[in-house]
């Protein structure tokens, strides 16, 4: 059953000069975010014609987390950086949808995503008035674990007052309105402080410790012990390696791999994912498949069997290997109620 407590507020700040409306939806009981210590902000959607406007709010969130150190929160540089070490480029900013599985790669608890549906200079209809800048945004903070919207505000900011000389800076606005915006979510949850002087830094070893020893549902393959040589690869059943026979030996690029969510399980992308980052499997992208799937499949692109193999054998079982070029990464694993 859904816990919703709704918190509608609208600012009138004449003396920071901005006007701002905003409503704040708690969709889970606010203290569920009582173990949320380290969190990041995603690139916002962008769907303003401005180029910069995700950009520049999500930059303005950051800052503005940051300061009130109610969280650790990853640097942006950081968040960038591991985004090219996975070649993931993200120029019109991440959609909502995709932000538990962005979380996932990351290594964090939580992230704040969202959209910007406004960013621009309206004209104004008073002659003693210059544009009056305009902005819209929606934000929600997602639990990466279990991929659930813990909140969600929405914010349409404006300088506050009839007439107003000259042109208010679009960017002073953005500061007060997300300050607002983040108050309606700040005085929902109970009083909190981290130290400033830890940081969330990209390490899936010590981010998802608690999650990796305690992980009954998809513990990792056992290793085979050390030798001088390499044991080798089981041989795969016929069934697991489809059109691949005869095929020839050749050097292919590192994969990308995706993980497709079919389980019904909101955890167990998370669970995989934590698995084959551990790994050095580079996980481009994470999401939810709309219907559950009986079976566990890894399906890969041409020439990319031998590291499928791989990636499949990191996993609790042997799962079908199938090759298709229906999906957009080098190496999708479909996630099935075999492996909840």
């Amino acid at each position: 059953m859904k816990i919703s407590s709704r918190l509608i507020i609208a600012f009138f700040i004449f003396i920071s000069g901005c006007s701002s409306t905003i409503s704040s939806d708690f969709l889970m009981p606010a203290a569920s975010v009582n173990s949320i210590s380290c969190i990041a902000v995603l690139p916002l959607k962008n769907n303003t014609q401005d180029p910069n406007a995700g950009n520049v709010l999500s930059d303005i969130l950051s800052i503005d987390l940051m300061k009130h150190n109610d969280f650790n929160v990853m640097d942006r540089m950081e968040v960038e950086r591991v985004f090219r070490e996975r070649d993931i480029y993200t120029p019109d900013g991440i959609s909502p949808d995709d932000a538990a599985g962005m979380g996932i790669i990351l290594g964090v608890q939580a992230v704040f995503a969202g959209e910007v549906t406004q960013y621009f200079y309206k004209p104004s209809s008073l002659p003693t008035q210059g544009a009056v800048p305009t902005i819209q945004m929606k934000l929600s903070l997602i639990d990466t674990a279990t991929g659930q919207v813990l909140w969600t505000g929405t914010g349409t900011f404006t300088p506050s007052g009839l007439i107003a000389e000259g042109t208010t800076p679009i960017t002073d606005v953005a500061q007060e309105g997300i300050e607002a915006l983040l108050d309606s979510f700040y005085n929902g949850i109970s009083p909190r402080f981290e130290s400033p002087s830890r940081v969330c830094w990209y390490d899936p070893n010590t981010i998802f410790s608690r999650v990796i020893v305690a992980r009954p549902q998809i513990p990792q393959s056992p290793r085979a012990p050390q030798a001088a040589q390499p044991a080798p690869r089981p041989a795969p059943t016929a069934q697991q390696r489809v059109a691949s026979v005869g095929r020839p030996q050749v050097q292919v690029p590192r994969a990308k791999v995706s993980i497709l969510n079919a389980s019904g399980n909101p955890r167990a992308s998370m669970l995989v994912g934590v698995t084959l980052i551990k790994d050095k499997i580079n996980v481009v992208n994470v999401s939810t498949e709309k219907f559950v799937k009986p079976k566990t499949i890894v399906y890969y692109r041409a020439n990319y069997y031998e590291q499928a193999l791989h990636v499949a054998g990191l996993l609790r079982k042997m799962p079908q290997l199938v090759e298709s070029p229906t999906y957009q990464w080098d190496i999708t694993v479909m996630i099935g109620k075999d492996l909840r």
